[in-house]
């Protein structure tokens, strides 16, 4: 009996490690409302620079930026008036592709890429259920998660062992780590605060 009791003691601890340790692994906690910015910035085979920002409020995309400008995406983007939310924050998207665009074109030339790279940052920023507020920005090279940056701490993170050189080419840019606390810390901030007027109570954590 006792040992079946050790048994079901020792059971009981690894389960809630196995749980602690799959939230400490996730970016965002699912019993948060985030707002995340999807840049992407890469180069066409004719050799032409294309640019592509998607808003996803709790991961269901209700926005979309490129060079014709801003678009709503489904019903949620039309609920939310996604276009006149978009056109106040156009200068940041442009500046955040033009930023990424250069960025791309240095890692081109540093990777001697031929037909160019592909360059994605994903910001997101939420509430805990406790009232703190998080943001975070991963940045991914032709799809591969490279880095992950916690806004709050200024910390740069080597997701991939051998990815040191862009981590060093991002971190010494002071035009990048500028833009990123600027963006996690403020804009993403305000944006989530008055995209909770139209949500209302569904902005709010609802629990896992």
């Amino acid at each position: 009996m006792a040992k079946a009791a050790a048994t079901g003691c020792n059971l009981s601890l690894v389960l809630r490690l196995f749980v602690l340790l799959s939230c400490l692994g996730s970016s965002v906690q699912p019993d948060a409302a985030s707002l995340c910015y999807n840049y992407t910035v890469g180069k066409s085979r004719s050799g032409l620079w294309w640019r592509k920002v998607q808003c996803q409020l709790n991961e269901e995309t209700f926005l979309s930026y490129d060079s014709n400008g801003c678009h709503a995406v489904g019903a949620l983007g039309n609920r939310l008036n996604a276009t006149q939310f978009c056109e106040k924050q156009v200068d940041t998207l442009k500046d955040g592709t033009d930023l990424f665009k250069n960025l791309a074109l240095q890692m081109t030339l540093k990777t001697h890429a031929i037909r160019g790279t592909d360059l994605q940052a994903k910001m997101c920023c939420w509430h805990e259920v406790d009232g703190h507020f998080n943001g975070i920005w991963d940045f991914y090279l032709s799809g591969h998660r490279m880095l992950h940056v916690d806004s709050k701490t200024g910390k740069w993170i080597e997701v991939i062992p051998g990815s040191s050189w862009m981590k060093d080419m991002l971190e010494e840019n002071k035009d990048v780590t500028s833009f990123l606390k600027m963006t996690s810390q403020g804009d993403c901030r305000s944006s989530l605060e008055e995209l909770k007027l139209p949500w209302g109570e569904k902005l709010e954590p609802t629990g896992n």
